[in-house]
């Protein structure tokens, strides 16, 4: 996406504009009601009323413990008379990387999980006035998000709702490939291999199985 958004920037064919210009040059206004949604919003997960499932996931039970920790965390650092150093962890630690890559949709991480999860729970420990029982449920947390994490690794069950989630995006893309010029697939395919390079990298292997998987597809109809 960064790309291709500075591919277009660099084209002098595509004028730009402010934000505050965008009245005048668009005069016409209707008002709607917007969604809620996201940009990784699929058709299934408004079907399902679960805009933000990468994010929060009902069926998902690390998303669940990972925003109980969120929560403790929160209420820790919100109920304390001197939070210190702890109000600026927690903001540290607020971050939607960890749901996302916990979503196996396709996305997967256990090192970005583990990161949120340990930063979540050190500012509850950090927070001076916190409860003994809210600082040992922020340990539990952590370790019950880490050991699930490992035992869907283990199980193969990343693996397969990532390839669940892969194919259903396939379905909706393939059918436009045969149409499409090679040199535009052969730069799908080199965005694919650059991110290949970065995930086996990051010891992502469950996600650089699929992609290599998803090149080899792609490559059939060069």
């Amino acid at each position: 996406m960064d790309r291709a958004l500075m591919e277009l920037l660099s084209l002098e064919s595509v004028p730009t504009v402010l934000i505050s210009e965008l009245p005048e040059k668009f005069p016409q206004v209707e008002r709607v009601e917007p969604r809620p949604s996201t940009w990784a919003l699929m058709e299934k997960d408004l079907e399902k009323k679960v805009p933000f499932a990468r994010w929060d996931d009902p069926d998902n039970e690390i998303h669940k413990m990972q925003w109980e920790l969120t929560e403790l965390a929160i209420k820790a650092v919100r109920d304390s008379k001197d939070p210190g150093k702890a109000r600026e962890m927690l903001d540290r630690a607020i971050h939607s990387d960890q749901f996302w890559w916990a979503s196996a949709r396709p996305w997967w991480s256990l090192e970005m999980i583990e990161r949120g999860a340990f930063e979540l729970k050190e500012a509850v420990l950090a927070t001076p006035d916190a409860a003994e029982e809210s600082k040992r449920k922020a340990q539990e947390l952590y370790y019950s998000i880490i050991t699930t994490g490992f035992a869907w690794q283990r199980s193969g069950k990343v693996e397969e709702l990532a390839q669940s989630e892969d194919e259903e995006l396939r379905m909706h893309t393939d059918a436009s490939l045969p149409g499409l010029p090679k040199e535009e697939i052969k730069k799908m395919v080199s965005h694919l291999e650059e991110e290949l390079k970065e995930v086996t990298g990051n010891r992502e292997f469950e996600r650089a199985a699929l992609l290599r998987d998803r090149i080899k597809e792609l490559e059939r109809y060069l």
